[in-house]
């Protein structure tokens, strides 16, 4: 069976299964919204040049400015820097930055990296522009031909036919693809190539940077491009507008025998009459089933990614090492399937049975290999060591298919794992115990997860009925749908109880002064004998002359309990009430003084204070996340500023 290209093209979104030979290989994805940039050349500004880095920040119309390391750059006539290579090592050695880039400058280059969170796109000047067969490369002036082509006749075929074929300014680099390919194959690559240089060329001079000069065809354009070749039976695709783009470009840059390109316009979706929608969702578990009984763990994270071989429900037939041999031969063929279908890049280790016989070993490492063949990304295996491991790399060459389809689980905020049941009642419990003292007395409500108020009204009952004990009230269990399982509210149903605070300066009952007669025509009111106060009832000394008041200390002095039924009112008289006879404003007598004023502040006050008991009671629902502190009460002290008003 030749092999299949089934294209499901929607507004937004276009999905490309490959079929080899009825397999379900690889799975292509483009959206609209996240469209890459990398193979985009563009004319762009230099903003800043960084002689201490050897780089220079380049302005290319994205969100951040493009980073354009010095051995990835050109010179203007077109010949690459001595040396010039991607790391410290490169022509660094030779040129430096600020000798051949300057700030406002305009260059040419292409994106080779994507941008990655923070961080700008990686660009180069080496520009080449991929096709069916050849890659152009306009400024190496020369023909390359890929390592991967063995034959040393074959090479010289296929380089002497490009250089008959190119135009004596562009160079092509052959692909692996283009081995075997007619001459009429190759022709239609450099006449495709070079109109799309020629564009490019165009545009250079019309548009002031940033501006976009080429950009990487569409999806279905690539595929036939990158993927269609005489095995491709045909090309099914379910969009007539892709319909025709397809067909407009296979018959004007592919050779003969062209691909069949057919419309799909039944009324079931074209990758579920396929099969192939299922196939997807199946192939993005974590534990992948094999056909013998034994199954893969796939777990992708940071630094690489681990693949474990079990043999599940597999017992075989003759003997144990038989049946971690078959197993271990099925696994290896899987896990070369799912490294190419997931496109799974960087360190990868796969985890195999044990297997003591060392021909075993090399049986599956061999198998491993042969899989291998058919990936088109680079890999390296190394043999399996003596803890029956398998270390490989694969070439990353676009985001995996996790990273492309999911997104991490926001209930367990990307963990795999939360805190169970039981741990989350057990944390209410403390909470709750935790809660106590400021709680005392009070009904409580907590509020937590169904599956988590199931744990605690069953087999956390005994200890929820000692806290109840405890308390003093009722603790009422809550479940709440939709609630995270390892969240928790606790507040409280009712006002506690009155809370009493003992204010020291209103313990410091004085005596109500004598009331006043009105003394005789004529006659003088005999002065009031002076008496010391004591330490606890020491009065507001008053500097007269100053009209100023000032306390002998500003800490509130040690409390009784008093009780007190009406409030205090802070309220002075007028002070134009008060007999300024009364008060002597001689230097000699500053006791006299502040007495007689004393005395018509006790007067100015209509009522004794009394002691008064304050009520803090919380609201209905109180938070336990709410900050207060019960015990401290703000006042405002008795200051200057009562006399001043």
């Amino acid at each position: 069976m030749q092999n299949e290209i089934i294209i499901n093209a929607t507004a937004g979104e276009t999905r490309v299964a490959i079929l080899e030979r009825g397999t379900f290989v690889d799975l292509h994805i483009e959206r609209t919204s996240s469209r890459s940039v990398v193979g985009s050349v563009i004319k762009g500004r230099v903003n800043r040049v960084l002689p201490g880095m050897q780089a220079a920040f380049v302005d290319i119309g994205l969100e951040k400015a493009a980073f354009l390391y010095v051995g990835d750059y050109f010179d203007d006539n077109r010949e690459p820097q001595r040396g010039r290579g991607r790391g410290r090592g490169g022509n660094s050695r030779h040129t430096n930055i600020e000798d051949v880039l300057k700030e406002g400058q305009a260059i040419v280059v292409q994106v080779a990296k994507e941008p990655i969170g923070t961080k700008g796109a990686r660009i180069t000047s080496n520009i080449s522009i991929a096709g069916r067969h050849l890659v152009l490369t306009p400024w190496s002036g020369r023909v390359g031909v890929s390592r991967r082509i063995d034959g040393e006749r074959e090479r010289r075929r296929l380089r002497d036919i490009v250089e008959k074929l190119r135009p004596k300014d562009l160079g092509f680099i052959i692909r692996t693809a283009g081995e075997t390919a007619r001459e009429a194959d190759l022709e239609a690559d450099v006449r495709y190539l070079s109109s799309v240089w020629a564009k490019i060329e165009d545009q250079k001079l019309e548009k002031p940077p940033p501006a976009t000069l080429y950009s990487e065809p569409s999806l279905p354009i690539r595929v036939i491009r990158d993927f269609a070749n005489l095995e491709t039976k045909r090309i099914i695709v379910d969009s007539p507008e892709v319909f025709q783009q397809m067909t407009d470009f296979v018959s004007n840059f592919i050779a003969d025998p062209k691909p069949s390109i057919e419309l799909h316009e039944g009324p079931e979706p074209i990758f579920r009459h396929y099969g192939i929608e299922g196939r997807i969702d199946a192939n993005l578990e974590r534990k992948v089933w094999l056909k013998s009984g034994g199954y893969l763990i796939i777990d992708q994270t940071e630094a690489l990614t681990s693949i474990d071989v079990n043999t599940g429900r597999f017992v075989g037939k003759r003997n144990l090492e038989d049946t971690v041999l078959k197993t271990n031969l099925e696994a290896v063929r899987e896990v070369a399937y799912q490294l190419r279908f997931r496109n799974i890049g960087g360190l990868i280790i796969v985890d195999l049975i044990d297997m003591e016989p060392y021909e075993n070993r090399e049986k599956v490492y061999r198998a491993l290999v042969d899989a291998l063949r058919g990936d088109k990304a680079k890999t390296n295996v190394l043999e399996i060591s003596e803890l029956g491991l398998i270390e490989m790399t694969r070439k990353r060459t676009r985001e995996n298919l996790v990273q492309t389809l999911c997104e991490p689980c926001p209930y367990c905020e990307g963990r795999s794992f939360i805190l169970s049941c039981e741990s989350v009642a057990y944390k209410t419990l403390r909470e709750i115990r935790y809660r106590l003292p400021r709680f005392s007395g009070r009904q409580i409500a907590v509020t937590v997860n169904p599956h988590v108020a199931g744990t605690l009204l069953s087999t956390e009952q005994a200890n929820l009925d000692v806290l109840r004990r405890e308390l003093g009230n009722d603790i009422e269990i809550r479940a709440k749908r939709g609630m995270h399982q390892s969240q928790i509210e606790i507040m409280a149903l009712d006002d506690g109880q009155p809370l009493k605070l003992d204010i020291p300066w209103l313990s410091d009952v004085r005596p109500k002064p004598a009331e006043k007669t009105t003394p005789a025509k004529g006659k003088r009111s005999p002065r009031k004998p002076r008496s010391k106060a004591t330490e606890s009832e020491k009065p507001l000394e008053i500097a007269a002359e100053a009209g100023e008041t000032s306390s002998e200390s500003d800490e509130i002095p040690a409390l009784t309990e008093p009780e007190l039924e009406e409030p205090l009112s802070t309220e002075l008289a007028p002070l134009e009430n008060i007999e300024v006879s009364e008060i002597s404003t001689e230097e000699n007598e500053p006791e006299d003084s502040g007495e007689a004023l004393e005395n018509a502040l006790h007067s100015a006050v209509p009522n004794e204070p009394e002691p008064e008991v304050f009520e803090f009671g919380d609201s209905q629902e109180e938070s336990v996340d709410e900050e207060a502190d019960d015990d401290h009460l703000p006042m405002e002290p008795f200051s200057k500023e009562h006399l001043k008003s």
